[in-house]
């Protein structure tokens, strides 16, 4: 065998993923791994994530030592012996035969796809006994709840293998179960399955990172996936088949592509058509850009960040197929469900809107800056689970839905002037500084200042026992007035 010329090799990795990742593979002393150039070809560029590569690399590529167990029993007779009752899916009615173990929201995206048992072999595995496994409080991945009714499926042509979960995406990559690898299930699985479907496929034991899997023998980075599809930085794959966008004139914005040359807006997933997950996201860009003049230029001061002018605005950032910034000026009303996949969005600037609908920018952990002065209304589960945001300065909010603002743990400052109702509200605010809401219905009131006391964040409580709120005392219930008395008399203890 020919020696391999690794400073060659480093070179080619360092081109096409960058220095820091080729220093990684040199010093895990992998670059003389055949085809590492193409093993990493959508791993990726940040050097961390391509270190928790590593171990996989080396067991699958590397040692090629691995040593599979054999066995003579088909998939369905090691399922049986796992505990699972299980069957090969041969029609759309056997594909939804197992959505009633399913909780609602939780549905697999597989019910939805008419076509799923077309192109994928599917086996839907039911443990024993799972109509009596309730779910955990603190769900996990492999919990027995979640691994308690299981979708092992594998392209037709191939080279990728996911096993569902039945928390499906309550849980952190819920299509990854198991690593995605059988033989965590039982040993041996992993080449019955080849052997019954007549397929291969790429397994590991190490533990794949969140955000990769292995499509025929690359090790892919993704940023979403939604009903199926994985989405990249300037590419998409389902299956084994990868689609690389033309980075000429298209460009990805989280889970859409923008046409450059006409501002046309693709959407992969057909977000909308089914029931879960829904997201209004793809009406508003197709209301923002079809048909407008479009310009993309480098951020200078970032070069891996794009800008796009509509009609020579700045309106948008977008780096790694993510959209990061968005001004979005003239849109006073928003459906609901909007945004529901901008994770990367740090800088959202709306200055005209007066109402939000519900789920709006939920799960979003980067927000830093929220800019709406003349938002007046939101629906519920407005901004829930942005565990960035320090700041929420809502100058005309009257009413916020409810369950908004919860597992909001940075924020510093509340200040809401006008607000009315702030639809239960948590009071676990840990780092809460300064909370200003005059008006304040005296009911949420009552409710916020006990939770607050309960929780024994007496900081945010002093506040509202100082400012202007405790005018509304007189309507209180006397279990909330005893709150009331406790807070002023700890707040002047405290700053005697």
């Amino acid at each position: 065998m020919a020696e391999v010329n690794t400073d060659a090799v480093y070179k080619k990795i360092k081109k096409q993923n960058g220095e820091g990742v080729a220093k990684v593979i040199r010093e895990a002393v992998l670059l003389d791994v055949p085809n590492i150039v193409h093993i990493l070809e959508f791993a990726g560029n940040n050097p961390n994530e391509v270190q928790e590569l590593v171990p996989i690399i080396r067991e699958i590529y590397k040692t090629q030592k691995k040593s599979e167990y054999k066995t003579d029993k088909n998939p369905l007779e090691l399922l049986s012996d796992a505990g699972y009752d299980a069957f090969v899916v041969e029609n759309a009615e056997q594909k939804n035969s197992i959505k009633k173990y399913f909780r609602s929201g939780e549905e697999l995206c597989t019910f939805g796809d008419p076509h799923r048992h077309e192109n994928y072999y599917i086996i839907h595995a039911v443990k024993r006994g799972a109509d009596k496994i309730k779910p955990s409080d603190n769900p996990e991945r492999q919990d027995e709840y979640g691994t308690s009714v299981i979708s092992i499926q594998i392209a037709k042509d191939g080279g990728f293998i996911s096993i569902k979960n039945r928390y499906n995406h309550t849980v952190n990559n819920p299509d990854n179960t198991f690593d995605s690898n059988p033989d965590k299930i039982i040993p041996g699985l992993t080449n019955s399955l080849k052997r019954y479907f007549h397929v291969f496929f790429n397994t590991a034991e190490s533990e794949m990172p969140d955000n990769f899997r292995m499509v025929n023998d690359r090790l892919v980075r993704y940023n979403y996936e939604i009903h199926n599809i994985y989405f990249g930085p300037d590419y998409y794959f389902s299956g084994s088949e990868i689609t690389r966008l033309n980075n000429d004139y298209e460009l990805m914005l989280d889970c859409f592509i923008l046409d450059t040359r006409n501002g046309k807006i693709q959407n992969p997933a057909e977000l909308n058509s089914w029931n879960y997950p829904v997201d209004t996201t793809y009406r508003l860009l197709v209301d923002l850009l079809q048909e407008k003049k479009l310009k993309v230029k480098l951020n200078p001061d970032n070069k891996k960040e794009k800008i796009v002018l509509v009609d020579g605005i700045d309106l948008m950032h977008v780096m790694n197929g993510q959209m990061t910034e968005l001004f979005l000026p003239g849109i006073k009303k928003t459906d609901h469900d909007l945004f529901g996949f901008a994770y990367g969005l740090k800088k959202l600037s709306m200055p005209d809107v007066r109402a939000i609908g519900d789920n709006f920018l939920l799960g979003n952990t980067v927000l830093d800056s929220l800019y709406m002065p003349k938002l007046q209304r939101t629906g519920k589960d407005f901004l829930t689970g942005n565990q960035n945001l320090s700041e929420l300065n809502l100058p005309e909010l009257v009413d916020m839905g409810q369950y908004s603002l919860q597992n909001n743990h940075n924020l510093v400052s509340i200040n809401c002037p006008k607000v009315e109702w702030l639809g239960h509200l948590s009071s676990d605010q840990p780092r809460l500084k300064y909370f200003y809401a005059p008006y304040l219905d005296h009911n949420q009131l009552e409710w916020f200042v006990r939770s607050a006391v309960q929780n024994e964040n007496y900081e945010i409580a002093f506040a509202i026992a100082k400012e202007k709120v405790h005018q509304k005392i007189d309507a209180m219930t006397d279990d909330a007035k005893f709150h009331i008395a406790f807070l002023h008399k700890k707040y002047q203890a405290n700053n005697e």
